[in-house]
């Protein structure tokens, strides 16, 4: 029997659980709008399809959670409940008319990813505006809410997965989709809710009510294994890894500094470490946390001005792409959140919330977005150098030979961003390069020309002299695949009086080969299985059929590439991929 503590935690946790129903109850009915769409992606394969409007739901569900802990810190009236619901469907409603007949590529990606950031940030701000509950608490509660729910249905998908196997291997088969729906109802559904009953009830922005609201402070205050986890193995770390760093800046200052690719990434996370860890110590008495709240801040501030500068200086290379802009605008927040750290109390570091929010909305809404600024960015060089070297007459591209290697950079970098996005089949002077993206005969020169240590270039062909196998499959065609060559319909035929279709698919930024019937789809196959495998590979090489090989089989159908050339090109914003392949196809 229970003990009356075990029945009290249960009754607690139950009432949490309930409590949270009628907390948030549109982002509950949302969030299992989702897990249905995700179950019927899962059973039918149709991710192309589903993913758009599961995004849709989850998004709704963020909207009216934020909406909910603005209403809960402002106001009383239930209409106003009523109305923020009917603005989170509308928002959900436009967002998924605006996306649903648009390419999924990295546009439509990054500003999804920038709006689900600037409601989590809306999360953490909102219920403590001028609140005697500050950020640091929000923040502590919300980062300790997130890793108990982690862990927690970490263990019950765990055991899911144990039982389910356990019943596969001893009693009956369970078909293989058992564990994605599994997964899709946990972490999907159960997770968020998890999450939720762990945020607390903020006081109102009313003087009087507030006076008299009490707030249960075990989910705003930091737990003794977090105090310990932060004060005594991640400030220490984070200490020896800047003295490490300032070092390194100090003794390459005048070189290697501004030019080392690899150190804007590794600045980017120390400077979000050192925030995210700042937040938490601020509500942390041990001595290690004082220091580190004294320190770390002035820190903080020349760091991420010389990688910003850093990060400007490199524009001259490659110009502006979508991702330098980012880090660009990090570290001009991370400047100014560190300075105003050094310069204001512990109680106002929410301030950093709204400039954290306007930049990001300043990234995603032209026409200073990331994607404005890059484009017309990279369009300016391109068109630049062309005119520099008399390549450009009206809207044609005269091609030549005798470019400057500088030149030659400017050209290729900007061509290959712009294929990447999409822009170039939007530029009239680049018509004749687009109708075939014939790069040498549009401008004149060989891209393998140019520096290879700029870029990576590995040219993968299959031995002629290995025979291809075609026994036991029905169809073979050969074909050139692209991530430019979005989405194109193959070949059609018809076996046993079945419309059957072979296409490509890269609507998640993606490319994939579909074989469909009666447009349901049987069988895919990712191409980067196919990049990856020879993407660490130097120049040119030949190999056996053997290697350029890839099969995938089900109980519908076997779908089998084979690829004669490979084509991979990297340069630093960007990457460009192609193969020549044989496609097999056996309908079961």
């Amino acid at each position: 029997m229970l003990s009356m503590k075990q029945f009290t935690n249960l009754r607690d946790r139950w009432k949490g659980f309930l409590d949270t129903l009628t907390r948030f109850p549109l982002t509950i009915i949302l969030l299992t709008a989702s897990v249905i769409t995700n179950a019927i992606a899962i059973n039918t394969q149709e991710d192309e399809i589903y993913i758009r409007l599961f995004i849709t739901f989850v998004l709704g569900a963020s909207i009216y959670t934020v909406c909910q802990l603005l209403y809960e810190r402002y106001f009383d009236n239930l209409l106003v409940r009523f109305a923020f619901a009917g603005v989170t469907i509308i928002i959900s409603i436009v967002y998924y008319l605006l996306i649903n007949n648009t390419h999924w590529g990295a546009v439509v990606t990054t500003r999804t990813i920038v709006i689900f950031f600037i409601l989590l940030i809306g999360f953490l701000w909102v219920p403590v505006i001028k609140s005697k509950i500050n950020f640091n608490q929000s923040f502590t509660a919300a980062f300790k809410a997130f890793f108990i729910t982690v862990f927690f249905t970490g263990i019950l998908f765990l055991g899911t997965v144990l039982i389910v196997r356990a019943i596969d291997t001893l009693i009956v088969r369970v078909n293989e989709r058992a564990y994605g729906h599994a997964a899709n109802i946990i972490f999907v559904l159960l997770a968020p809710i998890y999450f939720l009953t762990l945020i607390p009830l903020y006081p109102k922005k009313v003087e009087e009510q507030a006076s008299s609201e009490k707030i249960d402070n075990r989910l705003i205050s930091p737990t003794k294994l977090l105090e310990t986890l932060v004060s005594f193995i991640i400030i220490p770390i984070t200490a020896v890894f800047t003295i490490i760093l300032l070092l390194y800046i100090v003794m390459n200052i005048t070189g290697a500094f501004w030019t080392d690719n690899l150190m804007e990434p590794l600045l980017l996370s120390y400077s979000i470490t050192v925030i995210i860890v700042y937040l938490l110590a601020n509500n942390m008495k041990s001595a290690f946390s004082k220091y580190f709240r004294m320190i770390f801040p002035k820190v903080l501030v020349p760091v991420v001005l010389f990688q910003t500068l850093s990060s400007i200086l490199r524009i001259g290379n490659i110009g502006v792409t979508y991702g330098r802009y980012y880090v660009i605008l990090f570290g001009v927040f991370a400047t100014v959140a560190g300075f105003l750290f050094c310069i204001l109390p512990v109680r106002k570091n929410g301030i950093i919330a709204p400039i954290l929010i306007a930049l990001s909305v300043i990234s995603i809404v032209p026409p200073i977005d990331a994607f404005t600024v890059s484009k017309v960015n990279q369009i300016g060089r391109l068109e630049n150098a062309l005119k520099r070297n008399n390549m450009l007459e009206g809207k044609t591209i005269i091609p030549k030979t005798n470019v400057s290697i500088e030149d030659q950079e400017i050209i290729l970098s900007s061509v290959r961003y712009l294929d990447s996005m999409e822009y170039s089949k939007d530029i009239i002077w680049l018509t004749a390069y687009t109708e075939a993206y014939n790069f040498n005969n549009t401008f004149g020169f060989s891209q393998s020309e140019i520096d290879k240590n700029n870029y990576l270039n590995v040219y993968i062909t299959r031995n002629e002299s290995t025979p291809i196998p075609i026994t036991g499959y029905d169809y073979l065609i050969f074909k050139n695949i692209s991530d430019q060559s979005g989405n194109i319909k193959i070949s059609d035929f018809i076996y046993k009086d079945k419309s059957y279709t072979l296409r490509t698919d890269a609507s998640l930024n993606n490319q994939v080969i579909l074989l469909e019937e009666d447009n349901q789809e049987l069988i895919r196959l990712d191409m980067n299985e196919i990049y990856n495998k020879f993407s660490n590979t130097v120049d040119t090489k030949s190999v056996g059929t053997e290697e350029v090989t890839f099969t995938k089989e089900n109980s519908s159908a076997i779908l089998t590439v084979i690829a004669q050339t490979i084509n991979i090109n990297e340069w630093e914003g960007g990457k460009d991929q192609y193969a020549d392949v044989y496609i097999m196809v056996y309908i079961k």
